[in-house]
């Protein structure tokens, strides 16, 4: 960053080498910290910070009318109606609610609520340094008549779309009712973190990630959703999961392929795959992609620690993978109670290594 130097602060300087004190001087005498405090200050002028609706009723024009250095949204309390997918293709924006603020869309929309990044077939353009956090998304997927949006089919309705995104915070966010997934998270999007939100009553899974990495998802719940409550596939690498409950899914907890070096810790996953006739009712099920061209498709130094698989109706880990496709994964001391099925089931050729754990 380039600091210009006023006549003020010259004059500070001066007289700091003069002896006198009373200001707190950065080496060479760049800038005062009286003048750092104006221009903080001037870095929060009203065009930056647009409140819905009092500055603005939508909050797509708000979006579009922050500086080109970005800026944040703030939605106040009650439920907005959104007409069209809220979109942000630009990087340094925040968006804000609080409790009980909910972006609920509108019937007959078929777009996701929010979509974050490209909305292009294939995208090519990467944003950067987004906050979404404190508001509730509500799919209305009842009211909803496909689950792409009919004028570009690539899109799905989300809740979150995130679509070539880096360095993105998700905090206090819940998702729920929309007619695909809670969030979807793909497209070489990378450095998310999402933190103290849920997930359920959605359509298909609650969080799925796909051709990203550098994840973390922390302190959350996945509940109540029509497939998985976490579905991870598409050379998805480098992800950690802590500190969750997957539970009463329809399908699995957890359904993960073609993915490498994921760490789940500390999760409850319980009563899932009560969807009668499902092929995937386990706890957690592991396999490879068998339309795939590739070699490799299946999953690899996958880490299970301190993890409960209760009550899950019919595996509580199902590895089914050969070692060819799937190997160097690791369960420990984690605990299996009351599955259906077996407590870890595995192909005749496939590897998973347990240690410490408790069987029920």
């Amino acid at each position: 960053m380039n600091y210009v130097v006023s006549v003020r602060t010259k004059i500070i300087c001066l007289v700091l080498a003069a002896g006198l004190s009373g200001c707190f001087l950065f080496t060479g005498c760049r800038f005062s910290s009286v003048e750092a405090e104006e221009r903080n200050s001037d870095n929060e002028s009203p065009s930056s910070i647009i409140t819905v609706p009092d500055d603005m009723n939508s909050i797509q024009l708000a979006i579009d009318s922050l500086p080109e250095a970005g800026g944040t949204i703030y939605i106040k309390p009650g439920i907005h109606m959104i007409t069209q997918a809220i979109h942000v293709n630009r990087s340094n924006i925040t968006i804000a609610g609080e409790r009980g603020t909910v972006l609920k869309l509108g019937d007959g929309v078929n777009q996701p609520v929010l979509l974050l990044g490209s909305d292009d077939e294939t995208p090519t353009q990467c944003i950067k340094n987004i906050q979404i956090k404190n508001f509730g998304i509500d799919g209305n997927r009842k009211a909803q008549s496909s689950e792409t949006d009919p004028a570009r089919p690539w899109l799905r309705n989300n809740g979150i779309d995130v679509r070539m995104v880096s360095d993105l915070w998700i905090n206090h966010v819940d998702i729920f009712d929309a007619r695909s997934g809670g969030i979807v998270v793909s497209w070489d999007s990378k450095r998310i973190f999402i933190d103290k939100s849920s997930f359920h009553d959605n359509f298909f899974d609650g969080i799925a990630l796909y051709a990203s990495r550098d994840i973390q998802v922390t302190n959350f719940n996945s509940y109540d959703n029509n497939a998985a409550g976490i579905s991870l596939d598409n050379q998805l690498q480098h992800v950690l999961f802590s500190n969750g409950i997957i539970k009463n899914n329809g399908s699995s907890g957890l359904f993960v392929r073609d993915s490498t070096d994921l760490s789940f810790f500390n999760l409850m996953v319980v009563a899932n795959g009560h969807n009668d006739g499902v092929n995937f009712e386990d706890g957690c099920y592991l396999s490879h992609s068998e339309d795939s061209t590739d070699t490799l498709t299946g999953v690899t130094r996958l880490f299970f620690n301190s993890c409960s698989f209760i009550n899950n109706k019919r595996h509580g880990i199902y590895l089914d993978s050969p070692v060819s496709q799937s190997s160097k994964n690791a369960v420990v001391g984690c605990l299996f109670s009351e599955n259906g099925g077996e407590a870890v089931k595995m192909l005749g050729a496939s590897a998973l290594s347990l240690a410490s754990n408790i069987f029920q």
